[in-house]
C-alpha cells in the first residue's frame, strides 16, 4: 500500500524530541526515511516514510485498511495541526522567524496515546539510556513482530516482569495505568478531545499514579495543549543561556518572554529551546 501525503521537512518533525530514538521507531537522516510499527488486531504492521520534493510518501504492508494507516500516520506526524496562527506569531519576531520559514511546530507522537503516556512514564527519573532499554526489553517481552505492546498485555504481566524489564520503582505505576486503560475505567480518549480545558486533562494526567507535574507537561505537550512550557532542569539551563546571558532567573521571568504566543507558548518555548537539534549542532536527550 502506498500513499502520498503534505510536503514537509520530515526530519524537522521527527526530531521535534526523543522518540524516533525509541523502538519501533527507525529513522534513517540520509535516506529521510523513518519507519514505525504499529498493531492491527493482534497484526504488526510496518509502515515507512519517505521525504520526496512532491510530498512525503508512505508505503505500509497490506494488514490494515487504507484508512487505518492514514488514522496512525495522521497522528505519528500530528499531520492535522493547525499552525498557521503560530507560525504568523512567529514569522514577525526575529528570534522565532526561522520556525516560521522552516514550516516547525509538528511533534512526533506514537501510534497511540497509551504508547506516549508509557514512554512518557519510562523517561522520568533517569537517564536516556535506561528509557532505551525499558522500551526495547518490553517490546521484546510483548514478541509480536517489534510492535509496542497494547494495554491488555502489559496488564496482564505479573509485577516482576514490569521489574525485570527494569521499569524499577515505576513497574507498579505502569501495571496500575495499564490496568486501568484495559479494564476501560481509563479512557484516554478524553485526553484527546480538543474542547477540554487544558487544566482538566492535566488534573486526570496528574490523578495517574506516577504522572507527575513533568508528565503531565511532556503529555500535553503532544497531546497538543501548549499553554506551559513545561521547564525542567534542562530546559532551564538551556533557556538560561539562550535568552538570559547564561543568568539563571525565575520561572516566572521565563514564562513572561513567551506569554505573546497565548495558548502556543510552550511549543515556541520548545522549539526554541530545542533549535540546535535541528542545526543538528546538539544531540537529543543530554
Amino acid at each position: 500500500m502506498r500513499m502520498t501525503l503534505p510536503a514537509m521537512d520530515l526530519g524537522l518533525v521527527v526530531r521535534s524530541h526523543g522518540w524516533y530514538d525509541l523502538p519501533p521507531f527507525e529513522w534513517d537522516p540520509e535516506e529521510k526515511k523513518l519507519g514505525l510499527i504499529f498493531l492491527e488486531g493482534k497484526e504488526p504492521v510496518r509502515i515507512v516514510v519517505r521525504e520526496r520534493t512532491t510530498g512525503l510518501v508512505a508505503t505500509a504492508t497490506a494488514i490494515a485498511p487504507p484508512a487505518r494507516v492514514r488514522h496512525v500516520l495522521d497522528r505519528v506526524l500530528n499531520l492535522k495541526a493547525n499552525l498557521s496562527p503560530f507560525l504568523s506569531l512567529c514569522a514577525g519576531d526575529p528570534r522565532f522567524a526561522w520556525i516560521a520559514r522552516r514550516g516547525a511546530g509538528r511533534i512526533l507522537r506514537a501510534p497511540t496515546l497509551f504508547e506516549d503516556a508509557v514512554k512518557v512514564l519510562a523517561t522520568t527519573n533517569c537517564t536516556w539510556g535506561l528509557t532505551k532499554i525499558m522500551v526495547k526489553n518490553l517490546i521484546e517481552r510483548f514478541d509480536r513482530g517489534g510492535a509496542f505492546p497494547d494495554a491488555a498485555f502489559v496488564a496482564g504481566l505479573p509485577a516482576r516482569s514490569l521489574v525485570a524489564v527494569k521499569f524499577g520503582y515505576r513497574a507498579p505505576y505502569l501495571a496500575a495505568f495499564a490496568s486501568r486503560v484495559a479494564s476501560g475505567k481509563l479512557n484516554l480518549a478524553r485526553w484527546e478531545e480538543p474542547a477540554r480545558p487544558d487544566e482538566d486533562v492535566e488534573e486526570e494526567i496528574r490523578a495517574e499514579k506516577g504522572f507527575g507535574p513533568y508528565a503531565a507537561d511532556t503529555l500535553g505537550r503532544l497531546l497538543g495543549r501548549h499553554r506551559k512550557l513545561g521547564l525542567d532542569s534542562w530546559s532551564r539551563k538551556k533557556v538560561a543561556a539562550l535568552r538570559f546571558r547564561g543568568r539563571a532567573v525565575k520561572d516566572a521571568r521565563v514564562e513572561r518572554l513567551y506569554a505573546p504566543f497565548g495558548p502556543h507558548a510552550g511549543l515556541a518555548f520548545w522549539l526554541d529551546v530545542t533549535r540546535d537539534w535541528h542545526e543538528e549542532k546538539e544531540g537529543l536527550w543530554p
